[in-house]
């Protein structure tokens, strides 16, 4: 094998190895992007859709950004959505839990009664606001 034969198989190879390498991470930050980690309330095997659309409807319900509940890096604006530093995603998980019990034990409960076919959400009591307003008379 000559020489320039030699260069040709040692840069397709690299070529090769290259591409292997690039596609592994790929397919390492595709999974990572694609599977929420650290849940502890919602099912651990929710789609990132789906995480994404309720934590949309808790923005909403809520009148909060994702900041509110989740890390917010000060210098780069990046959010860790895993990380349990915000005391306020520990409330949010207790408050989840609640509203699951009401919906899934309780109103189950009622046998069908049409009066509360609609579920229970964050909205019930928020009504757009971080803190509940309070009811008066």
């Amino acid at each position: 094998m000559n020489f320039k034969s030699k260069l040709l198989l040692a840069g397709l190879g690299g070529v090769v190895l290259f591409a292997g390498t690039w596609t592994q991470a790929q397919d390492s930050a595709a999974a990572a992007v694609a599977a929420p980690t650290n849940l502890r309330v919602l099912p651990a095997h929710s789609s990132r859709a789906s995480v994404r659309s309720l934590m949309k409807q808790y923005e909403r319900e809520l009148g909060v950004s994702c900041s509110y509940c989740h890390v917010e890096d000060r210098d780069s604006g990046v959010i860790d959505y895993a990380s349990d530093e915000n005391p306020r995603k520990h409330t949010a998980r207790i408050m989840i839990s609640m509203l699951n019990d009401i919906n899934e034990k309780h109103l189950a409960q009622l046998g069908g009664d049409r009066r509360y076919a609609q579920p229970v959400t964050c909205a019930s009591c928020h009504q757009g606001r971080a803190s509940p307003p309070v009811f008066e008379r």
